[in-house]
């Protein structure tokens, strides 16, 4: 979250993320287990943080309602920044959508669900056993980040894929959603 920008629970919702992550992560196990290319490794970190996070206990729901509200917030950020304008983009808000509401049996952000409706329904098929396997392994991380990494190498390869059609470029329709996708990325919202 940013000062200035977000509310105080997403800061909350930030900060029981963080306290989760120490908790129930493993950090030697997960940087042993990262892919190095840039697009897989911001799909297994972002799928270690809903598994983290889907643990959160019951008998405390204000963490729960935290970490939900902060995932929305930056739903929402992700896809007002143009986010999900390009290919690349959509596809990775996607399976960040789809993967969170699997484990965190949680509906996909409905401001946005008829956005993403074409490319889940092209993905899910690609992804579903090891989406299966994330939330049935949850609780076990070395066990869960096979799936996590069954779906990184999957979007990876997707997105390599389309961008070797077009010749190296991103599948964008025009130059203006290059330059947005540029200036997302630049946001550090993929790792770069």
């Amino acid at each position: 979250p940013l000062l200035g920008h977000d509310d105080f629970a997403s800061f909350r919702g930030a900060a029981d993320g963080i306290a989760l992550r120490l908790v129930h992560s493993d950090a030697a196990l997960h940087r042993r287990l990262m892919p190095a290319e840039p697009t897989r490794r911001w799909v297994f970190e972002l799928l270690e943080q809903i598994r983290v996070e889907s643990l959160a206990p019951p008998a405390l729901p204000g963490v729960a309602h935290n970490l939900r509200h902060r995932f929305e917030r930056w739903s929402l950020a992700f896809h007002e920044a143009g986010g999900t304008e390009g290919a690349k983009g959509l596809l990775l808000y996607t399976v960040a959508q789809v993967c969170r509401s699997r484990v965190a049996g949680e509906p996909v952000l409905e401001a946005t669900e008829d956005l993403l409706e074409a490319t889940r329904a092209g993905i899910v098929p690609l992804i579903g056993h090891a989406l299966a396997g994330l939330k049935r392994e949850r609780a076990h991380q070395k066990r869960y980040a096979a799936h996590a990494l069954a779906i990184a190498n999957r979007v990876g390869g997707q997105i390599e894929a389309a961008e070797a059609a077009q010749g190296g470029r991103a599948p964008d329709d025009d130059e203006a959603k290059d330059a947005r996708e540029r200036r997302f990325q630049e946001r550090s919202w993929l790792g770069k």
